[in-house]
């Protein structure tokens, strides 16, 4: 059954695989200054206790309140996850809509937001957004002709996620996703690195690959440094490696849409494409935007 659910996987496979595993669009990125508004440190939380604090805080309580906050700012204004907003959608305009309004890049009017009237945005504001909706939806839309091979019904999931520093570095080991296919695309900041299929096997002897594919599914090594100079050997030209830059939307063919026997690494087999998160420096803004497919439940 294990094996029957495999074959149909690789059936519905996109043929944009049929030579390489990863493949990269580029959608420039509108208005960068609206979406460094998600990667600013929003004061959500510090209006929420102000709203539900109904007595003003003592001198003493100001000046505790204020040591706390430098020293915890001084900790995390360099290096934190700053926000991280998931949508669900079957239609692309639609989940773009959902990302930009829970993303709250735009400022809202001030005199709509009281006695219960719904708050609209500034008239500048509306063109802006409508563009950084449109892009978005493209970007998903695309995702949706390769992942879901023009099929409405399938569900998909978008995830932007916005940090600072070297907690952006989501994922800083060689590895391949468990998943048919996904899509990378960073907004701010630079993208995801990998090694496309073509470039792995380029100059290979036979049976030979610049990844050590063994060592990537069985590599017991803790240390992510030592780990990664197994998996992909440092006198591998650094060429070699394809580095994303913003507004290019990456797809990465994942191990169900492998097409090889377990244990078969040649030039021919078509595997997951391999890839990691770039190094951070501290304080170093990025926006990443990730879509995959919602698994079966």
């Amino acid at each position: 059954e294990q094996q029957q659910q495999q074959q149909q996987e690789q059936h519905h496979r996109h043929a944009i695989f049929h030579h390489t595993n990863a493949v990269s669009k580029s959608f420039p990125i509108p208005h960068p200054d609206i979406w460094h508004k998600f990667v600013t440190p929003t004061s959500r939380e510090e209006e929420s206790n102000r709203n539900n604090n109904n007595s003003s805080p003592s001198f003493w309580e100001q000046l505790l309140s204020s040591a706390q906050n430098k020293v915890k700012n001084n900790e995390q204004q360099k290096n934190q996850l700053v926000n991280d907003v998931t949508v669900q959608f079957d239609d692309a305009t639609t989940g773009a809509q959902e990302l930009v309004k829970q993303c709250q890049l735009f400022t809202q009017r001030s005199d709509d937001t009281t006695d219960g009237k719904e708050s609209t945005l500034l008239p500048e504001n509306t063109m802006m957004e409508q563009e950084i909706t449109q892009h978005l939806a493209d970007v998903l839309s695309y995702f949706q002709s390769v992942a879901c091979n023009d099929n409405s019904n399938i569900k998909c999931q978008a995830r932007i996620v916005s940090s600072i520093g070297k907690n952006g570095i989501k994922c800083p080991r060689w590895h391949a996703d468990h998943v048919p296919v996904r899509l990378v695309m960073s907004i701010i900041g630079p993208g995801c690195e990998y090694i496309p299929h073509e470039v792995e096997v380029m100059g290979s002897s036979s049976n030979s690959r610049l990844v050590d594919r063994n060592a990537l599914n069985t590599l017991d090594e803790d240390d992510t440094r030592i780990a990664n100079d197994i998996i992909v050997p440092p006198n591998v030209n650094t060429e070699a490696v394809t580095s994303a830059k913003e507004g290019y939307a990456v797809l990465l063919m994942g191990r169900a849409w492998e097409v090889s026997s377990e244990g078969d690494f040649t030039d021919d087999a078509k595997l997951a494409a391999v890839h990691r998160s770039p190094l951070l420096s501290s304080g170093q803004e990025r926006i990443l935007l990730t879509v995959d497919l919602v698994p079966h439940s």
